[in-house]
């Protein structure tokens, strides 16, 4: 069941993110890194499901400067190490609690994102002066993207958790009628 659910993340976040392309930065991989480190309790499990989409997506989108590519990576997994302590949060807390901590472990995630790979950005490349206000002119730039970003981020946080979430409580309720019956 496990490497099911691994194959069909890394498929399914493959599919989307080339289909989705067209908008720049609406992505599934953050909240399907934060999906898999919820999900699987193994850490590498969890992190080869972004990497492996990445991977695989870039051979049709084409790659990039080297190391802008590994910030962005680097940052597209963070969120696989913070799903473990998400699943902690609904086996102590509940429901209510482990909704307001996805929103905010997708928040993080997409900021942190943003912060880095534009810090990387204005590092690497030659369209902003080396100085202060180059780099603010490279993070005003970018906000757009930003946008994008959170927006995916968290729309596909919240089809990839509330599917979860339906699936286990459909799940459950079929095996307590099942319970009760027999």
């Amino acid at each position: 069941e496990k490497i099911l659910v691994f194959i069909a993340l890394i498929a399914a976040a493959v599919g989307l993110r080339l289909y989705f392309q067209v908008i720049p930065n609406f992505a599934p991989i953050a909240a399907v890194a934060l999906f898999a480190g919820f999900y699987f309790s193994n850490r590498w499990f969890a992190v080869l499901v972004p990497i492996g989409a990445m991977v695989i997506s870039d051979q049709f989108i084409g790659g990039y400067q080297p190391f802008l590519m590994a910030v962005v990576y680097s940052f597209l997994i963070l969120p696989a190490f913070l799903g473990g302590p998400l699943r902690k949060i609904l086996q102590e807390r509940g429901a209510v609690t482990t909704t307001l901590s996805l929103v905010g472990c997708s928040l993080t995630s997409s900021l942190l994102f943003f912060v880095a790979t534009n810090f990387a950005c204005w590092l690497v490349s030659s369209w902003y002066p080396r100085s202060l206000a180059g780099l603010w002119q490279c993070y005003v730039a970018a906000i757009p993207f930003f946008r994008y970003t959170l927006m995916g981020d968290l729309f596909f946080a919240g089809v990839l958790f509330g599917g979860y979430a339906l699936f286990h409580a459909k799940t459950t309720a079929t095996t307590l009628n099942r319970v009760s019956v027999e």
